[in-house]
């Protein structure tokens, strides 16, 4: 490495004159420090600890239903120079110890109120340190005793699609789920909902991940589920469908002219092959058949869940009965 640099700068350091003035500034301003750090320590100051929250001797059935908070923070004022130690020093883990009996109310929650947490912080209280306060001060949550069961789970939004498209159905994974509740609530809870969303001109399917809303106190596993909302291009489709009788006598046969209708309905893109004439029931009632028309109307009794806008034609046939010979 060439020399030649480093001769060059050692020339020009020596060439630095420091000030006098400065140098007495610097010095003034080292003891001013010391004097201000000297009597910070002396002075009363505020530290936060945070503690672990553990609770002790909890049966094994016990699942709580509400959160329970994992730190506790704990508020101590001392002289300056403990509040340093215990701050920037200190460093081992804190932990609070709670006994499930203690606080529990045998109503299906605990309540660890703010005398309960004083008397678990004076156990763990630093030396030289005086307690304040405590940060949450009251903690209740809720728990069941291990019984649950499976309920359905309900879309719960509104959804509008653009011109020529429409919401074919909605997937929601998994459809119903595991709820822990205490007594009070499990037998009231019988399906739970999904938060409430609103979904303006959609024009294709949307998947999206929802929470679910259940009642203070109980909780879902999972507590929130896929959803999958279908939005396809609807078509007309029309078929020929047989027409049945229903409610005739045994020794009648109740004929229509023609035996077969029309049925025309909007089906989605993606469903139109599979929707066939098995999929319907058209019938006319004997029981409506009068003596004074020869017309009787046709009834749809069965027809698929995922079409919209049935139209028959025509509506209205025309019928004979006649009485079967033996």
């Amino acid at each position: 490495m060439n020399t030649d640099f480093f001769k060059v700068i050692l020339r020009r350091l020596r060439l630095i004159k420091l000030n006098r003035d400065f140098l007495v500034f610097l010095l003034f301003l080292l003891v001013s420090i010391i004097f201000w750090f000297m009597q910070s320590i002396k002075e009363t100051a505020e530290v936060v600890i945070p503690y672990k929250l553990e609770i002790e001797d909890q049966p094994k059935n016990v699942i709580f239903t509400g959160e329970i908070p994992s730190e506790v923070n704990v508020s101590y004022t001392g002289k300056g120079w403990d509040a340093l130690y215990y701050k920037f020093m200190k460093n081992e883990p804190h932990e609070l110890v709670i006994n499930f009996k203690e606080v529990n109310t045998k109503t299906g929650r605990i309540i660890i109120d703010s005398n309960v947490l004083r008397r678990a912080v004076l156990k763990k209280k630093p030396q030289g340190l005086t307690f304040r306060a405590t940060s949450p001060n009251k903690i209740e949550a809720f728990y069941s005793n291990g019984q649950h069961k499976r309920v359905p789970v309900i879309f719960n939004g509104r959804v509008t699609t653009t011109a020529g498209r429409y919401q074919c159905g909605t997937l929601l994974t998994p459809d119903s789920v595991d709820i822990y509740a205490p007594n009070h609530l499990f037998g009231s809870i019988k399906s739970v909902k999904t938060e409430n969303v609103t979904y303006n001109e959609l024009e294709d399917t949307l998947q999206t991940k929802l929470a679910l809303l259940v009642p203070r106190g109980a909780k879902a596993i999972p507590d929130s589920i896929e959803t999958q909302i279908c939005v396809d291009i609807f078509t007309d489709k029309t078929l020929q469908v047989p027409i049945y009788s229903e409610n005739v006598p045994s020794n009648k046969v109740l004929r229509t002219f023609p035996l077969k209708t029309k049925v025309t309905f909007l089906i989605s893109a993606t469903l139109y092959n599979e929707i066939t004439a098995d999929d319907f029931l058209l019938a006319v009632d004997y029981k409506e058949v009068t003596t004074n028309s020869n017309r009787c109307q046709v009834h749809v009794r069965q027809q698929p869940k995922n079409i919209r806008n049935l139209r028959i034609n025509p509506e209205y046939v025309e019928f004979i009965i006649e009485k079967v010979t033996e």
